[in-house]
Parts: structure tokens; C-alpha cells; sequence
């Protein structure tokens, strides 16, 4: 089944008076969901879970509980900062496998949200990238989003910094998300870079050649002139960005 793919408005928003245009307004849902931006053109359905009907069933859009309708194009999250979310070789290779009940359940896209990942390095990178592949076959849009900007938890610090030049140079990536934020409760951007591996390297350099676009993170769209501001100082322009807050 073919996917819907992202729907690219090129929607304007105001910055500073300064009207600027992005390819990707999402919202993150979780919880009893949300709504997000009124602007949005993507939303994803959160729940920290790694196995993918696991994922499937912890939103269930219409229900009494829970779960607003998802804006514009849908997204599965997979993976989360717990155990429950955590990323292993044999973790990735199930996501291949169960990847077909995506499109079945309506979604356009997978946001990867690899906070944790254990297991040697080589094999996780290799096991990612095949990954990514397999999703885009099966016509699914990719994302990743990372806390700040690696991975917190890895067997090795120097494994986090390896990912991430992974994630830049593949061709299967479509956007990267690094949240800029820590309990979602700031009130401003959290710009620091990851400290579990800022000492080995991975600092915000390594986004500068990513072949994917950068849309980071934010807990609400009054972070976002500020985070954009600072980035522009490394040469990182916002193709767009997700909403972290619930409305």
C-alpha cells in the first residue's frame, strides 16, 4: 500500500515581523493528545514504544480518552527515552519486518526517536540504515529525532557520534529533529548539545552536511526565532520544525 506522502505547503509564519517558509509544521501528540499548531501540515502519534503495533494501538485516533484527530500527514513514532523505546540491532530488524502495518494503519511516515541504542556500533549504524531503506520502500516518509543533539545513552559515547554522521549521510533520511528541550517545560530552547558525548564529538557541526533537512524540536513556537537564530550561526537553516507542547 502506497503511503501519502508529506504534503510540502511551503507555509509562511512570521519570525520577528520576518515572514519565513518551512516545509514541515508538525505537532507531537501524546498523552490525551493534541490538537497542534492551527498551521500544522504533520503530526505525530507518540507513545515511547519500540514495536510497531505496540506503537499502532497506544493511539487510537476518536477515542474517548484520548487522541485528537492527526493534522495533515501521519506519523508513527517508534522508540522513546526508556527502556520500553530503547533501540537494539534485533529491535530494527523487528521494525522491518512489521513495517507493512504502517501504511495499513493510515500512516505517511515513521519518526525514529532514538534516545537509547545498545549494542555495538557497526551493527546499529548498518542495522539503521536498512531500516531507513525498507521504510522508504515501502513508501513512508523518515524522520529522526534524537535528544539534543545525539543519543544519551549508547554502550559507548564515541557510538552516539557515529550514529548521527550516519543519519547525515544517508540518502533515506528525509528530515532530522533534535529536540531542543529537556522536560518539554523550558522557556526557552535548550541549545546545548548532548553531554554524554559532547566530549567525543558530537557537537552541532556534525548537522551542517546532512543530506536530510533540519526541522529540530521545540516546545512551542515562541522558541523558535531564538533556536533558528542560533543555528543560522552554524550554517543550519530550519526546513521546519515539530511542536512539543500539547493545545
Amino acid at each position: 500500500m502506497q503511503a501519502v506522502a508529506f504534503i510540502l505547503l511551503n507555509t509562511a509564519i512570521l519570525v520577528s515581523g520576518i515572514p519565513r517558509d518551512y516545509d514541515l509544521i508538525g505537532s507531537w501528540n501524546w498523552g490525551s493528545g493534541s490538537k497542534g499548531p492551527s498551521n500544522a501540515n504533520a503530526a505525530a502519534a507518540f507513545t515511547g514504544l519500540i514495536k510497531v503495533q505496540d506503537a499502532i494501538d497506544g493511539y487510537s485516533e476518536f477515542a474517548n480518552w484520548c487522541c485528537p484527530e492527526l493534522a495533515g500527514s501521519k506519523l508513527l513514532t517508534l522508540g522513546g527515552g526508556n527502556a520500553a523505546g530503547q533501540f537494539t540491532v534485533d529491535a530494527l530488524k523487528a521494525i522491518q519486518s512489521d513495517l507493512h502495518l504502517i501504511p495499513e494503519a493510515n500512516y505517511s511516515g515513521v519518526v525514529f526517536d532514538v534516545e537509547e541504542a545498545v549494542g555495538n556500533g557497526e551493527d546499529l549504524k548498518e542495522a539503521f540504515e536498512e531500516t531507513f531503506l525498507a521504510t522508504k520502500k515501502m513508501g513512508l516518509e523518515v524522520v529522526i529525532t534524537t535528544s539534543h543533539s545525539a543519543p544519551y545513552q549508547t554502550d559507548d559515547a564515541s557510538i552516539a557520534v557515529d550514529l548521527v554522521k550516519g543519519w547525515c549521510a544517508s540518502e533515506n533520511v528525509d528530515y532530522l529533529s533534535p529536540q531542543l528541550y529537556s522536560s518539554g517545560m523550558e522557556g526557552s530552547p535548550e541549545l546545548d548539545e548532548t553531554s554524554s558525548c559532547v566530549d567525543e564529538g558530537c557537537t552541532w557541526d556534525l548537522y551542517k552536511p546532512c543530506k536530510g533537512r533540519f526541522a529540530p524540536s521545540i516546545v512551542d513556537v515562541t522558541h523558535l526565532d531564538e533556536a533558528e537564530s542560533f543555528f543560522e550561526e552554524y550554517g543550519i537553516y530550519f526546513a521546519g520544525y515539530f511542536v512539543w507542547a500539547q493545545v
